[in-house]
């Protein structure tokens, strides 16, 4: 006969086989991943997945802000003024100075400022080095007129003064020894004139180059008339000689 102490005894020996069964089923799945390869690359791929969709839910590390951006400078420097724009100063501004020109290359500061591949170019006159393509030494820190490089030196120099045209500011020039700074002012700056002017200016020009007669000549001519028509009004008698 079946009592209550039956099926107490019966319990533990059905709960040890729901846990072997359990352990038995987690065993066969790890060993059938592991014995086949493609069951590996599967499961390598959904973990590679699995990763990247949860980095793109991850929110951007924030970029630091960009410097801000110097104001223009306009003047003429000496060979001895040129030298404190290397980049080093408190500012970071760079200049540098091709074929007599001065440039601010400051956007290019990776290239020309310290530390950079043509850090030897910040605040210098780079002219004679791009003209050589030496770029480990400037040499004298004189003014170099430049007068003893050959016609393919002058051109291979021409040619990076006009990819500095394109890319930077032109400051100013790099003065000779002696020579004066230009005196640069928004005076110099062209302004701009009314439409209604030009077009006067330019039917007046016209009308000159045309012999049209002028405004003085024109006076003349109604000044005639008016005077004709006087006469014309007053008859014979009045050319007619007066009595005393």
């Amino acid at each position: 006969m079946s009592g209550p102490e039956t099926v107490a005894s019966a319990l533990p020996t059905m709960n040890e086989q729901t846990t072997d069964g359990s352990g038995s089923l987690l065993y066969d799945i790890v060993y059938d991943i592991i014995s086949s390869p493609v069951n590996l690359a599967l499961v390598g791929i959904i973990s590679f997945l699995l990763y990247k969709i949860s980095k793109s839910r991850q929110p951007p590390a924030s970029l630091p802000p960009p410097p801000p951006e110097l104001p223009r400078l306009r003047r003429d420097f000496t060979v001895a003024e040129l030298k404190h724009y290397d980049g080093t100063q408190p500012d970071g501004r760079v200049l540098v100075a091709v074929n007599g020109n001065v440039y601010d290359v400051t956007k290019g500061k990776t290239f020309y400022g310290p530390g950079g591949p043509y850090a030897v170019f910040g605040g210098r006159d780079a002219s004679r080095g791009l003209a050589t393509f030496q770029i480990t030494s400037m040499g004298s820190d004189e003014y170099d007129d430049l007068s003893d490089l050959n016609s393919h030196e002058m051109e291979s120099m021409r040619e990076w003064e006009m990819q500095f045209k394109e890319k930077y500011y032109l400051v100013g020039r790099l003065l000779k020894p002696g020579e004066k700074p230009t005196n640069y002012s928004d005076e110099d700056e062209d302004t701009p004139t009314d439409s209604s002017d030009v077009r006067k200016r330019t039917v007046t020009t016209k009308a000159t180059d045309a012999g049209a007669p002028s405004s003085l000549e024109a006076e003349k001519s109604a000044d005639s008339k008016k005077v004709g028509d006087e006469e014309a009004a007053a008859g014979p008698e009045a050319n007619k000689p007066k009595a005393e």
